[in-house]
């Protein structure tokens, strides 16, 4: 990539945009930040616009490859395609989706560096194949097969298409990334212990499952009034479940 980032073609400010697409970006608080720029791009275009979200929209709420394999593989084709405002904007998301900060540096990796599970190396090497265009092998195809339904893997191609082109897109126009949050909060369930003190010591991004006790991340990026909270939360978890990602120190805890 080009190492200056003055955009090609500046995203327009949210006051130029029609009303539609502020329609659709407040429709959407629940992806999180990040999407000022990305949306003030599109708007150029407004029926573009509309169209390409209301596909990223089906594959985000009524996708059936499940959160967990989507962001997996937007990460992976975001990483091939050296493409930093996609990879960094799904990072969060991905946390989100369940997987942990170390699965998440290892999208940016050699996938022999990470002990993964058989089907995530799957969905990885498709990624790889399909972030450049290569033929997918029959051999992997099949393997594919054997864990994906059809409608899934129709899906996964579509899903990877259209993150690649996103990726194409931001990185020719040298879109630049919207400020970045203070603090993004990553949370590991499956060391989760339900100890719950963070919920108590942060319950605006915190909250706790009735039934099996583990908690849910609730706000990837909190507001900064939030954050000597975040931090305590953070300080008190008994499995250190809780990693903090500070724009302006290092991780921890």
């Amino acid at each position: 990539m080009t190492t200056t980032r003055t955009p090609r073609i500046p995203p327009l400010p949210p006051a130029e945009w029609p009303p539609p697409l502020r329609s659709l970006l407040a429709d959407s608080h629940q992806d999180g930040p990040g999407r000022e720029n990305l949306f003030g791009t599109l708007a150029h275009h407004p029926a573009l616009a509309h169209a390409w979200l209301s596909l990223a929209r089906v594959l985000t709420h009524e996708g059936t490859l499940g959160h967990r394999r989507r962001e997996l593989v937007v990460l992976r084709v975001a990483h091939r395609l050296d493409a930093p405002y996609v990879h960094g904007r799904h990072r969060a998301r991905a946390a989100d989706a369940g997987l942990t900060a170390a699965e998440i540096d290892a999208t940016a990796a050699d996938p022999a560096t990470h002990p993964w599970a058989e089907e995530d190396r799957l969905l990885l090497a498709a990624a790889d194949l399909l972030a450049v265009n290569s033929p997918v092998t029959e051999g992997l195809w099949g393997r594919l097969a054997r864990v994906l339904s059809p409608g899934q893997l129709v899906e996964l191609l579509v899903l990877a298409g259209q993150t690649a082109t996103m990726c194409a897109t931001l990185n020719t126009l040298r879109t630049p990334s919207d400020r970045q949050p203070s603090l993004v909060v990553l949370l590991d369930r499956e060391r989760c212990c339900s100890a719950g003190q963070c919920v108590g010591a942060a319950p605006e991004v915190f909250e706790q499952g009735e039934r099996d006790g583990l908690v849910t991340l609730l706000v990837p990026e909190p507001d900064a009034r939030y954050a000597d909270e975040v931090r305590f939360a953070a300080d008190l978890c008994p499995s250190g479940a809780i990693t903090l990602v500070d724009h302006e120190e290092t991780p921890h805890p």
